[in-house]
Order: C-alpha cells, then sequence, then structure tokens
C-alpha cells in the first residue's frame, strides 16, 4: 500500500513509547511514512541530551526489531521542535512480536488473516523489482510534463494534455522503460526521475548536505535537496561548488584564489553515481558531509557483494541496481552507462594534481571521499580521529597495481616517485594515454613521463602491447 496523494502518513506522539514501534511497523506495511515525536529542547532551542540520545538508539532498535533503516530528522512544525523517524516502505508485509499492523486514516490497525491475505496478495501475484512497482496515487497528469517530453522524445509545444494519440504514444514509451505499468499509473522509477517531489511517495528520495569543518558531530548548517532525480544532481552540485567549497564561504579552498579545491566534473560524477544507485527502498537521503579537508558523499547501495574496492576501481562492467532508471538516465544522455564513472572520477583528481578519491564499501552502503588536503586527511579517518583505522582504508583502497608497484619498488630498494604514482594511475585507468596527454594532464615534461614508463617497465608492473604508436601499456 502507499501513501496519500498528498503525502506519506504521518503518526504523532509526544514520545517514545512501548507502542511505537506498531506504529513504525504499521507505516512501514502502509508504504513507508513517518513518526513524528516531541523534541527535548531547552528555551534557546537547544536540543538536550534525551533527543540525541533518542536519535541515535532509534535506528538501532527498528533494525533490530523489524529489519528496517530508518533516518532521524529535526524539523520546525508550528513553532515547536519536533523529532522525524522516516520509515521506509516494507519490501513484504512485516510483523512486530509476531502481529501483523497497518497504519490507515491516523490509525494502527492489527491485521486479521482476511486482511493480512489481500495485504500479502500483490506480493504473492508478481514478483516486481522495487523500481517497477506502481505508485497507484499517481498518473500522467502529475508528472512534470516538462521532463516526460524530454525524456520520450515529444514535440514541446504539444498539448499532451489534450492530443489523445500523443497521450498514448508517450504512455507507450514510458511502459516500455519501466516507468508506467500498463494502466497508467508511474512506477518508482517513473516518480523518481519524473515528478518534482517523489519524496511525497518515496521516503529520503532527496539528498542532504552538511558542513562539519574541522570536527565530527551534528553539521554547522545545512541544505536538504528536493526535486526530481536530475533536479537533485545539478542543484547538489550546484550548492557544493557555489556554497559550501567558495572562496567566500564557509569553506577557505587551499590553492590558487577562486579556484575550486576539487574537480567539479568528478564530484558530479560521484552524485550522479550515488543518484542513480542508490537503495530506495531504504527510506535514507543521500549525505553530503563537507569537512575543511575533505567531502564525502555516503549512500545507501552498493555494488555487487562479490566485488571489492580493488574490483570497482578496475575496469569492470555496469551493473545497476535500478537498471530501468539507469537506462532512462542513459537515453537523456546523462550517463554512459558502461561502468566508467569511478575511472572518470579518479582520472578528473589526477588531471588537477589531486589524491585519489577514496572508497569505502561497506555492508549496505557506498562512501567515496574526495580529498583537498592530502596531509591533514591523511592523520585523519573519514570516521574519527583515529589515524590507523584511516591508514587501514588508504591501504585498502589502493589498486592491486599500486599495491604490487610498491611491492616491487622495496625489494629493488628504487623509491618510486609521485610521478611514477600518478602516471600508473592514468594508465591503470587507460592503458592507452600517450605520454603527451599524460604529460599535459600532469603538468610534467613528456622525458618525465617517458623515465616513469621505463621504471615501471623495469619492475615488471606495467608492460607494451603492440607498436609506440598503435599499441597500449597493460598493468601486469
Amino acid at each position: 500500500m502507499a501513501a496519500t496523494d498528498s503525502s506519506l502518513p504521518i503518526a504523532r506522539r509526544s514520545a517514545w513509547r512501548d507502542d511505537c514501534m506498531e506504529v513504525v511497523c504499521g507505516i512501514a506495511n502502509a508504504g513507508g511514512g513517518r513518526l513524528v515525536l516531541d523534541a527535548d529542547v531547552d528555551g534557546r532551542g537547544v536540543v538536550k541530551r534525551k533527543t540525541n540520545r533518542l536519535m541515535k538508539t532509534i535506528p538501532s532498535v527498528v533494525a533490530a526489531a523489524l529489519g528496517l533503516t530508518c533516518a532521524m530528522e529535526l524539523v520546525l512544525e508550528e513553532g515547536r521542535m519536533c523529532l522525524e523517524v522516516v520509515v521506509p516502505p516494507a519490501p513484504e508485509p512485516i510483523s512486530y512480536h509476531g502481529t501483523f499492523y497497518l497504519y490507515q486514516n491516523g490509525f494502527n490497525t492489527v491485521l486479521d488473516n482476511e486482511a493480512l491475505d489481500r495485504l500479502l496478495q500483490p506480493a504473492a501475484e508478481t514478483d516486481m523489482k522495487w523500481e517497477t512497482r506502481p505508485v497507484i496515487q499517481a498518473s500522467l497528469d502529475d508528472l512534470n510534463m516538462g521532463l516526460v517530453t524530454r525524456y520520450t522524445g515529444a514535440l514541446r509545444d504539444t498539448d499532451i494534455t489534450t492530443d489523445l494519440d500523443e497521450v498514448a504514444a508517450i504512455e507507450e514509451k514510458l511502459r516500455r522503460a519501466g516507468l508506467m505499468t500498463g494502466v497508467g499509473t508511474p512506477t518508482n522509477a517513473g516518480i523518481l526521475l519524473l515528478h518534482d517531489q517523489p519524496q511525497r511517495y518515496i521516503a529520503g528520495a532527496t539528498v542532504r548536505i552538511g558542513f562539519f569543518g574541522g570536527r565530527a558531530g551534528s553539521p554547522i548548517f545545512e541544505d536538504e535537496v528536493t526535486g526530481s532525480l536530475i533536479e537533485q544532481v545539478h542543484r547538489t552540485v550546484e550548492l557544493i561548488f557555489d556554497k559550501y567549497l567558495a572562496d567566500t564561504g564557509p569553506v577557505q579552498p587551499r590553492g590558487t584564489h577562486g579556484s575550486p579545491p576539487l574537480p567539479r566534473d568528478a564530484v558530479h560524477e560521484a552524485v550522479l553515481n550515488a543518484v542513480a544507485h542508490k537503495n530506495y527502498e531504504s527510506g535514507t537521503p543521500i549525505q553530503v558531509s563537507v569537512f575543511a579537508d575533505r567531502l564525502c558523499i555516503d549512500n545507501v547501495g552498493r555494488p555487487p557483494r562479490t566485488w571489492t574496492v580493488t574490483a570497482l576501481l578496475g575496469r569492470h562492467t555496469s551493473r545497476p541496481n535500478n537498471p530501468n532508471l539507469v537506462s532512462a538516465l542513459r537515453s537523456l544522455g546523462i550517463i554512459d552507462g558502461w561502468g566508467n564513472g569511478v575511472g572518470a572520477m579518479r582520472m578528473e583528481c589526477i588531471e588537477a594534481g589531486l589524491p585519489e578519491p577514496i572508497f569505502e564499501l561497506r555492508d549496505n552502503e557506498t562512501m567515496v571521499c574526495f580529498q583537498m588536503d592530502e596531509d591533514s586527511v591523511m592523520r585523519t579517518s573519514l570516521s574519527g580521529n583515529d589515524p590507523a583505522t584511516h591508514a587501514s582504508l588508504t591501504r585498502s583502497a589502493l589498486s592491486d597495481a599500486h599495491a604490487m608497484a610498491r611491492e616491487a619498488a622495496l625489494q629493488h630498494d628504487i623509491g618510486l616517485t609521485a610521478n611514477d604514482e600518478k602516471v600508473l594511475s592514468m594508465i591503470d585507468i587507460d592503458g592507452r594515454l600517450t605520454a603527451p596527454r599524460i604529460a599535459k594532464s600532469l603538468g610534467v615534461s613528456e622525458s618525465t613521463v617517458r623515465r616513469s614508463f621505463r621504471r615501471l617497465r623495469d619492475l615488471g608492473i606495467i608492460d607494451r602491447v603492440g607498436s609506440d604508436k598503435a599499441g597500449f601499456w597493460r598493468v601486469l
């Protein structure tokens, strides 16, 4: 089941009580929504310890009891500070202590056997992926017609609301793309791509940006980006560079005055990857954390379980979590769909003279971290101030090529130069790169690049396949 046509189900309680878990269960079975609690604040509006503790404990107890990943948000409602528990939709009906609940019309009810059978029937009859499930409260009229015509290729000056032939053609194209069902109902993928406010139907379908400065904890300030996925990518990148990383903003770039501290295309690619490959059933927004020395993008959703960071850094085919959504973005020319995103991010950073981004794969999450100050970031962990933790992460994020190169250099008592490592990174991404191209990207001479070629080849790290003119470098 899904939410009302205006918003997702919202339940209100003054405090977290024993029955709140039953309410969360009922909301999840109703298609996801929010449980709103009164926040504990002082006279100045500062959140007290009790509410801070709830923000940490509620997601863990819900995950343990129901297997759901909830997000926590502080919001201001009618002049009062409230704590919102953002509940994702249950992929199939779930129970709490063996009892099935359903939150409807302001009441949380226990489902009898007949009602439970009706709730289970759709899941039993169809084996749908999440992105192809219908959003029954929406129709073609609820979508952004500009985005629809852009995607379907319909003439922008055509009144598709009155031209039935045109409407039929558009609906057929959307059905073939998996963005609409056969009865004219948008799917989850269609809502994400073509609706101006997808979070009305899909909990957590937003991007949150927070500035933390030089410390962890609560952000100093933050933004939440809404809109269609295309608009979210555009607006997120715009905010990052115009507000969070601007010379006139709170973060002062380390480098030439007036130049951004990170390559825009690399950050754009990372945001796009997060939006395209997110697990939208989680109900958790994409999180962009900006620190004084790094920018991290954390996303619920990851490549196949068999993949390691090393596999992610190497050449790989595209294995999207949301194939219909990715296919639509490819049709729009927004992504290429060839699995080149990670390589493009690495190349952009190398060409900008910056360290490669660090990738981390957790059980159900993917994080990419761009370093803006190599010295300081090497002293600071991504998750705290534990240098050992970060050192371990950095080593795990090295490609096999880098690890082999360093080991071979140590065995031969040869020190690899910074240029050697940069050259290796670039040909590890694309072995067809020429010495002039690499030299131009790194701002060094061709002879310097060719010396790196010779040193890496002598160490048995790379080999030349084919002629100097038509061949390519192969990382062994």
